[in-house]
């Protein structure tokens, strides 16, 4: 039950037969100052970090991606089209160059650059055409440093399509990297996820028992319902735009509850689940759009109940092959790319789908309401590639969009900055920085840098 004292890292917390269950709290106005805009105690609302990943490029036709106008005055080119609703969130960095010295191998390069600024490790190819891992932290980790000691996820990563380059070394396999050989596993199955996020008292406490979990399955108990009393009991306690936001609060976990168990109650499967295909299969491929709607709700929730300030989205991995049949594509992602200008169309046309499914997860954050701003205000989501042009390996020009003001460390309304080509690294200082992180350089050898992206902060 809730303490008398309600603090604002509180949990609603129950027991589904001896399963214990905890569930975080959205920020509550009693939390907030008189403007809404801080806790009462004068500390900053949180600010979360995020990447979005996709792998092999934008394509051959830079204009594709970049606005054609810079400054305040751009408009959304064609492939950042899908971003309409977010364009004032929207700041875009373009005609970067990756400048690593000792890292020149195609799909790797990209990758190391763009998601750690330094050079990658060279490794024993043993029969794979190329092999490397990271020299150090991608910048996920490196800011979840800090901000992981404040949540009870230090960071979650998630993966839409599960299909990745295993042979190549961590690169390739991985987007969230802890060092040399130690990459962080995306979880591609939402109702693990959710999972994870509740069951044990949101990752703090033993494992769940698999009988346990599979006798509340049986009789049909909810996870939400095991913390009914607390909820009644705190509801009691605040004033009426709080009831509201709690109760939309327990409305979203019953509704990802229902999405996930295929029912009214969370199911067996849903609670310890074993099977792929949760969302349902697909003879066509992978559930990828039933998958981005399933994780933006189960991760704009562990975002707002403050379970962790730094996630990862690995949309498409790296040289991978995903078939991205949704939008009448057969072949894979990779190999399209290498079709030169016969393959283009298929290239712009799934950039454009995968931006879609970006402002899915967007849309999440936003409606996400946190005193007086929302999710994606408070955050900063870099969505970026391996490669700007898939079929060369290009490393010039990079793609890379900001999304979220980082409680107001970006412009808002965005711009469009057009770099001269200026280390890719000056973007990663800005998010760094944005994080509240006190530094005054990122990277290492190539890919160091001690300016930031300036022409976008506020």
């Amino acid at each position: 039950m809730l303490h008398s004292s309600l603090k604002r890292r509180a949990f609603l917390r129950g027991l589904a037969f001896g399963v214990p269950v905890a569930i975080g709290l959205p920020v509550l106005e009693r939390f907030l100052n008189a403007n809404g805009e801080a806790f009462a105690d004068g500390t900053e609302l949180p600010r979360r970090f995020g990447i979005f990943f996709w792998g092999n490029g934008r394509g051959m036709d830079a204009s594709r991606w970049n606005p054609a106008a810079t400054g305040t005055t751009w408009e959304l080119s064609p492939q950042l089209e899908p971003l309409a609703a977010y364009k004032q969130y929207l700041n875009v960095v373009s005609g970067t160059k990756v400048k690593l010295s000792n890292s020149p191998q195609g799909h790797h390069r990209g990758s190391v650059a763009l998601l750690s600024g330094r050079d990658f490790i060279t490794q024993p190819a043993n029969g794979a055409p190329y092999r490397s891992t990271f020299a150090g932290p991608s910048i996920d980790q490196t800011i979840a440093a800090v901000t992981g000691a404040m949540t009870p996820f230090k960071s979650l990563e998630l993966g839409i399509s599960s299909k990745v380059v295993k042979g190549e070394g961590t690169t390739l396999q991985f987007i969230s990297h802890n060092g040399p050989d130690s990459g962080n596993q995306q979880e591609y199955d939402p109702v693990k996820l959710f999972d994870r996020i509740f069951a044990a008292g949101g990752g703090t406490g033993p494992a769940v028992d698999p009988e346990l979990v599979k006798k509340a399955a049986e009789m049909k108990a909810s996870v939400l319902d095991s913390v009914l009393a607390d909820l009644n009991a705190l509801e009691a306690r605040v004033g009426a735009r709080d009831k509201a936001r709690l109760q939309q609060h327990a409305e979203n976990i019953r509704a990802i509850e229902k999405r996930l168990g295929g029912g009214t109650n969370v199911s067996a499967e849903c609670m310890n689940p074993t099977r792929p295909g949760a969302l349902g299969t697909n003879p066509k491929g992978e559930p990828f759009e039933e998958r981005v709607l399933a994780m933006s709700k189960v991760l704009s929730l562990a975002l707002a109940c403050d379970l962790t300030r730094v996630f990862s989205i690995q949309f498409s991995g790296s040289a991978a092959n995903p078939v991205f049949h949704p939008i009448g594509i057969s072949g894979g992602n990779h190999d399209i790319t290498h079709q030169a200008a016969a393959g283009q169309e298929n290239v712009d046309k799934s950039t454009i789908w995968t931006m879609k499914q970006f402002g899915v997860f967007l849309g999440a954050l936003e409606s996400a309401v946190e005193g007086d701003s929302n999710l994606l205000k408070q955050s900063a989501i870099m969505a970026t590639s391996d490669t700007s042009d898939g079929a060369a390996h290009s490393v010039d020009d990079y793609p890379i969009v900001i999304a979220g003001s980082a409680g107001g460390f970006f412009k808002n309304p965005g711009v469009h900055y057009r770099s001269n080509g200026e280390n890719s690294s000056i973007a990663l200082l800005s998010l760094v920085r944005s994080m509240g992180l006190q530094v005054t350089e990122y990277g290492a050898d190539g890919g160091r840098v001690t300016a930031s992206a300036t022409a976008i902060e506020a």
